[in-house]
């Protein structure tokens, strides 16, 4: 579903939600304002309409109203500003809003809240761990009103001093949040734990003071800090870096001078011991391998089967090796040699005995193979060679009523092949191991008997299929 689709279906909700409840209360004005509104958000004309439905909402309050607020501001991109009403609507609504009403909204908020900070800003008291209701809580110096607290704080991604107080009860340190937007930061301010004030001058007027690893100031700071040690660093171009512990009491006030001084002259250069350069990667390497496969071939009359011929499956392994040189990390030629040999045993008839099929098979065929990079890499080739079988079939023959009578069968062809393989490499020291699939697609139409001429394998091409293993030794 489209976004366009979503709003306007959120907005037919609100509007199902809202105009009852302005027509309830009878407010001709209001009601007008929000008609307005829905017509001009329908028109994508976004900021009359968020001045049409604040007026509406100024006539008559409604968690509905504020919804098409929030969605008027995402239109306008103002993500910070939709944001916060939508948690308004929600909170005004907490008791009115239907569940596919609020489940909407929930899902704007969580859409709006993948390019928006969150602040999650609990006060308490440091003893009873209770909430302190009476705090006054800032953001970057703008106090927070006591229903914006109960939501979350929706700011823009970055740097942001929250700061909070409560009459009767020391100030906690000040907070300073580096925010992303995305996951929600829980933050949370406890009064009354005891405090001192401390003050550090430098002798350097803008040298760089940091409390605990974070920058405070240049020059002069002074500010409250929980009692206990803390860590004052001063950072200055020419002086040496000075490190102090201070201990901070409650109630007290500490200052702590640091004077500077210059940094000693540099140590003489050093020079690093000549180095072998590393050895460039290798680019060649061979691959001995081993595979099994099978393959289903329809075998010709002049084996002994009928006028249409009969398919047979044949099965076995075969020994080869690629050579190889890497044009790039992932892209290289290779020349893939193989030989092996497939089999099949069946009976014809009504013979009494078993005929046997072999099939000897060869191919050589150029590659280009393609890699991913890594340790651990899946890799896959293809390409077109040259393939030869060649048969040899021992044919028992008979019938219920006669003896059954064995003859031999030889024959053999070249023809054309596309080798495809996919699998996967993993390095073991400087070698690597392979396991692949492959399927081999190749003519048997050339395959003939070497007596008659006659073909030995019908419907051509056919395909053998398996599985590969292989040890790579690059050089």
């Amino acid at each position: 579903m489209s976004l366009r689709i979503h709003l306007a279906g959120l907005l037919a909700l609100v509007t199902c939600l809202a105009i009852p409840s302005l027509a309830w209360a009878d407010d001709a004005v209001a009601r007008e304002h929000f008609r307005r509104g829905v017509d001009l958000y329908d028109k994508k004309q976004y900021q009359p309409a968020l001045e049409a439905f604040r007026a509406a909402y100024a006539e008559k309050p409604s968690p509905g109203i504020k919804q098409n607020i929030a969605l008027s501001l995402k239109g306008l991109g103002r993500p910070i500003e939709a944001a916060t009403a939508f948690d308004e609507a929600l909170d005004e609504g907490a008791d009115q809003l239907k569940p596919e009403v609020k489940a909407a909204m929930e899902h704007e908020l969580a859409e709006l809240s993948k390019v928006v900070a969150t602040v999650r800003l609990e006060v308490i008291t440091a003893a009873e761990k209770k909430p302190v209701t009476n705090a006054i809580v800032t953001v970057d110096g703008a106090a927070l009103t006591t229903a914006s607290r109960r939501r979350p704080i929706r700011l823009e991604p970055g740097i942001h001093v929250f700061t909070a107080r409560a009459d009767g009860l020391p100030d906690p340190p000040e907070k300073k949040l580096s925010l992303l937007a995305g996951a929600p930061v829980d933050a949370t301010f406890e009064l009354g734990t005891p405090v001192g004030l401390l003050t550090v001058k430098t002798s350097v007027a803008d040298a760089e003071i940091q409390i605990d690893g974070a920058v405070v100031g240049r020059g002069q700071w002074s500010g409250k800090l929980p009692v206990g040690p803390h860590r004052v660093t001063v950072v200055s171009p020419g002086f040496q870096t000075t490190t102090a512990d201070v201990v901070v009491a409650a109630g007290a006030s500490v200052e702590y001078p640091i004077t500077l001084l210059r940094a000693v002259e540099p140590p003489p250069g050093y020079d690093l011991p000549v180095r072998k350069p590393p050895s460039k990667p290798k680019k060649g390497y061979i691959v001995p391998m081993i595979a099994y496969g099978g393959q289903s071939l329809r075998l010709a009359p002049v084996l002994g089967e009928s006028a249409v011929g009969t398919r047979r499956q044949f099965t076995g392994g075969a020994a080869g090796v690629r050579v190889g040189y890497r044009l790039s990390r992932v892209v290289a030629l290779e020349l893939h040699g193989e030989v092996g040999q497939l089999s099949d045993k069946y009976k014809i008839g009504n013979a009494s005995s078993d005929s046997t099929t072999k099939v000897l098979h060869w191919q050589l065929t150029p590659l280009v193979r393609f890699t991913t990079i890594g340790t651990v890499r899946f890799t896959g080739a293809t390409g077109f060679g040259v393939h030869g079988l060649s048969v040899n079939a021992d044919i028992a023959t008979g019938t219920a009523t006669s003896s059954t009578s064995t003859s031999t069968t030889k024959g053999s062809g070249v023809a054309a092949s596309w080798l495809v393989d996919l699998g996967l490499q993993i390095d073991v020291g400087s070698l690597f191991l392979e396991g692949a699939v492959f399927v081999d697609m190749h003519g048997v139409g050339t395959t003939r008997e070497s007596a008659s001429n006659e073909r030995m394998f019908l419907s051509s091409p056919a395909t053998r299929a398996g599985i590969r293993l292989g040890l790579g030794i690059p050089f």
